[in-house]
């Protein structure tokens, strides 16, 4: 049930899906307002942003080299070890989530060039802030790998245990 309501909440936080498809009316279209700013004070928010996108890679590629390290724990063991549905089930999920933050990069990049075109100070603010965003889900990330680092140790030892009978019942 914990290991769930983490997923729950890994999928809270990282949910960037939009469901505007599955409504049949069509929304009707927001204008923001675009809030023009000097051309000093962009171009201190763009590089301010960039920067903070370039903070962001380190942490995203050790993150990715340590869920590729987990891939190698998770995915050759048997989905049908008793008690494993939950933790590999967490474990895709965070990977899944890893690949959509990953995604934001490339993204943020793009959005940041826009708002510089169209001297757009507001949308320079929205992307600072959902920058932040990304770097407290890159906490919750973390923290959810070491956990799963640790979740998988009894399952590997069945894992092995079981192979171990396996090999004895057949000499």
């Amino acid at each position: 049930m914990l290991a769930r309501s983490r997923m729950l909440l890994l999928v809270a936080l990282l949910g960037t899906t939009s469901f505007a498809g599955c409504h049949k009316k069509t929304p009707e279209k927001v204008v923001k307002p675009v809030v023009k700013r000097s051309a000093e004070e962009i171009k201190r928010g763009a590089d301010a942003a960039r920067q903070s996108v370039e903070g962001l890679k380190a942490p995203m590629n050790d993150l990715t080299a340590r869920f590729t390290a987990l891939h190698k724990q998770y995915d050759p063991l048997p989905p049908a070890l008793p008690g494993f549905f939950e933790t590999r089930q967490k474990f895709y999920a965070a990977a899944e989530g890893l690949g959509m933050m990953t995604a934001k990069i490339p993204w943020f990049s793009g959005r940041i060039d826009a708002a510089v075109k169209a001297q757009d100070g507001a949308e320079l603010d929205q992307i600072s802030k959902e920058i932040a965003h990304t770097y407290d889900e890159i906490k919750v990330v973390d923290r959810i790998s070491m956990e799963l680092l640790h979740e998988i140790l009894p399952f590997t030892k069945k894992a092995v245990d079981a192979q171990a009978d396996g090999k004895n019942k057949c000499e």
